[in-house]
Parts: C-alpha cells; sequence; structure tokens
C-alpha cells in the first residue's frame, strides 16, 4: 500500500512479475502467440475479419513447414557429410600426390612428405617459401639452378631449426629469374582420414590436405608378403 504525499489519497501498488518480451525468433511458436495475443486484444467494436484470420493461420502452416523443411535439411546434410567422410577412408594406404598450397600441421604431424618440384624450363633462383596463417615467411628452401624438376626434403621446421607450431600454412615456389611456369606436389601415402572442426582432412606423413588438393591415386601399397596396407583410419578431432 502506498500513501501520495500532496493529496494523502491511499493507494495499493500491484506487483507484476511479467517477463519482459524477449527478441523475436521468427519461430513458428513465435508467430502462434502473435496471433493469439492479437486475437484476444481485438477491438470487440471492430473484430478481425474472418479472411484475415484465414490468411494468418494459412502463414502460420506455411512457417511450420518451412521449420521442418529446415531441419530435413539439415540432417539430409549431415548424413552426406558422414558418408564423404566414410569414402575417404579408401584413400588410406594409397600413394596419392597432392597440390602443395594450403595445409595443417598438428600435435602429432612428423616429417612433411616429399615434395616434387617442375617446371617448364630450367629454374634460376626458385625456392620453395613457406608461410604462416599471416602471411610471414617462416622458411625458404633454396632449389638449384639450371634444373626442371627437383625433390625437396621439408623437415618441417622454421629458418631457425624450430618445429613449427600446429595450425595452417601456406606453400608456393618463388621463381627466381625464372618465367617458365612451375608446379609443386606433395607425393605420399594416405596416413589416414581426419575429421576436424573444419571438415574431413587427408594426413600425408606430417601434413594434412584438404581432399580437394588430391591429384593423382594410385594403387594401396602392399607388404612384402603380398597382403594390402594396414585397414583405413578415421580420426575424430574434437
Amino acid at each position: 500500500m502506498t500513501i501520495d504525499s500532496i493529496t494523502g489519497k491511499v493507494g495499493t501498488t500491484v506487483a507484476t512479475d511479467k517477463p519482459a518480451p524477449g527478441p523475436l525468433t521468427g519461430s513458428k511458436d513465435e508467430f502462434l502467440r502473435l496471433f493469439m495475443a492479437q486475437l484476444e486484444h481485438q477491438d470487440p467494436l471492430s473484430p478481425q475479419d474472418g479472411t484475415d484470420m484465414v490468411a494468418q493461420l494459412a502463414q502460420f502452416s506455411s512457417v511450420e513447414q518451412a521449420t521442418q523443411t529446415n531441419q530435413h535439411l539439415i540432417e539430409l546434410a549431415n548424413a552426406q557429410s558422414a558418408a564423404s567422410s566414410a569414402s575417404l577412408s579408401s584413400l588410406v594406404g594409397r600413394d596419392c600426390n597432392a597440390a602443395a598450397a594450403d595445409f595443417q600441421i598438428d600435435a602429432t604431424s612428423g616429417t612433411p612428405p616429399p615434395l616434387a618440384v617442375t617446371a617448364t624450363a630450367p629454374m634460376h633462383g626458385a625456392a620453395v617459401v613457406i608461410t604462416d596463417a599471416t602471411g610471414k615467411e617462416v622458411r625458404r628452401i633454396a632449389i638449384a639452378d639450371g634444373v626442371r624438376s627437383s625433390q625437396v626434403q621439408w623437415d618441417g621446421k622454421d629458418q631457425s631449426g624450430n618445429a613449427l607450431a600446429p595450425g595452417g600454412y601456406h606453400l608456393d615456389v618463388a621463381p627466381g629469374t625464372t618465367s617458365a611456369t612451375i608446379a609443386s606436389q606433395w607425393h605420399g601415402r594416405i596416413d589416414a582420414v581426419e575429421l576436424t572442426s573444419e571438415g574431413a582432412r587427408l594426413r600425408m606423413s606430417g601434413v594434412l590436405l584438404a581432399p580437394s588438393a588430391i591429384r593423382t591415386i594410385g594403387q594401396s601399397q602392399s607388404t612384402s608378403s603380398g597382403a594390402t596396407a594396414p585397414t583405413a583410419a578415421l580420426r575424430m578431432h574434437s
């Protein structure tokens, strides 16, 4: 109870614990609440036209169907992603060539696979350049002058001899004074399929590559007894 200090009028204060309206989400439940609120607070002297009500109910049905369609599309996309990841396991144990551009290194990576560099004319002053995610150069490996093809073995370390930290990197070939077209490819065996937060990645020795980087797929490696290579491995990253 409250008393007005000027008029002396006695009144009562009614407390309400009705929560403040939250932001609109566009869900079907929200649409239904708005529709019911409109019916409850319509002007009794000028009620809502029946045609408008039917149109709004039809709109509600459309919202519900769109929500169900979106959910089905999400489930379909997840199923396709799982099937695609499972199909990549057939690459495990195969010798492959992969475009040398963007790649990843994680905590369990070993020595990167050999890098084959080829040019349409003899190379002069060319070098393999590794940069980190910020574009900073971390390693430069010179390529012998006068050759059209070369195999470069990088040890996964920076210019100071320190192992590179896990993360994303980029490999490119600086042409030097060479005007020829230069291409570079990793060559090695696919050891495992890594299911990372950024999608499936193929482990080739010490690097993780996107499936789209694969250029050629060879036969599965065999042991001396003629048995096939070890079974495919799928690893899930959190």
